[in-house]
Formats: C-alpha cells, sequence, structure tokens
C-alpha cells in the first residue's frame, strides 16, 4: 500500500497524456479532409437530356459533409455553390473505399478526452484522499 499513491501518480499522468495524445492524432487524422458532396453519377445523355440549374454531375446524397477521402480517382469534376468536391459514390462503393466522416474522428477524440480527464480527477481525488488521512510520521 506504500506504493498506491506513486501508481495513482503514473495513472494520472497517463490519463493527462491521453487527453493530449488524443487531440494530437484527430488532428494528424484529419488533416486532408474535404468538405465533399457525395454523388451518384448520371448516364451521359441522361444528364444533358435532364440538365439542372444546380451544376450536380449525378444525383446528390445527403448534404455536403467533412470526409477523409484519400483516392484522387473517387472526385468528379467541378464544385458545388459552397466549395464541395463531387465525389462518386459508385466508385466508391465498387472499389470498397469508405470515407471517413470528420465528425466520428471528432468524437472518438471528444470520448477519449472525456473518460481520460474524469479518470484523472478520480485518480487524483482519491490520491489526494489517501495521502491525507494517512499521519504525517508514515509517510
Amino acid at each position: 500500500m506504500q506504493k498506491l499513491p506513486s501508481i495513482l501518480l503514473a495513472l494520472i499522468v497517463t490519463a493527462v497524456l491521453a487527453i493530449v495524445s488524443s487531440f494530437i492524432v484527430a488532428g494528424f487524422v484529419s488533416r486532408d479532409a474535404q468538405l465533399v458532396q457525395l454523388v451518384q453519377p448520371d448516364e451521359a445523355g441522361l444528364n444533358l437530356l435532364f440538365a439542372d440549374s444546380s451544376g450536380v454531375p449525378g444525383t446528390a446524397i445527403g448534404s455536403p459533409q467533412t470526409m477523409i477521402i484519400s483516392d484522387p480517382k473517387a472526385f468528379m469534376d467541378g464544385a458545388g455553390a459552397n466549395g464541395e468536391k463531387y465525389v462518386n459514390d459508385a466508385y466508391l462503393k465498387a472499389n470498397n473505399i469508405y470515407p471517413l466522416q470528420v465528425k466520428t474522428v471528432n468524437f472518438f477524440r471528444d470520448s477519449v478526452a472525456w473518460v481520460a480527464g474524469i479518470a484523472a480527477l478520480l485518480m487524483s481525488a482519491f490520491r489526494w484522499w489517501w495521502m491525507r488521512r494517512k499521519p504525517a510520521v508514515s509517510r
């Protein structure tokens, strides 16, 4: 039981390092993220026949999202009104490419940071209580 405060201190430092590391790793992973619009491309004849004023080269799927897509062949020509790049959804599915959304990266970053932060606070409180309950002579 003499080593418990030292073990708790090591765990507290590890939890704080986990918090810092979660932000560093999330920033590293999402550094190549882009605002994209998934598009189901139309056939060439249909696109000319039923062309609309939006300029989307096909049928837009959902709303623009910030995603991490590393294959440059997945991108289509053109860009949306807000600067989003068009991404060929059929190409992604055909090549088994699953883009990672930045909000997923941020969710896991925040989860790790909260759990590690709460753990660090609880261990700090327990260590403080443990150190205070023992007489000064036995420390």
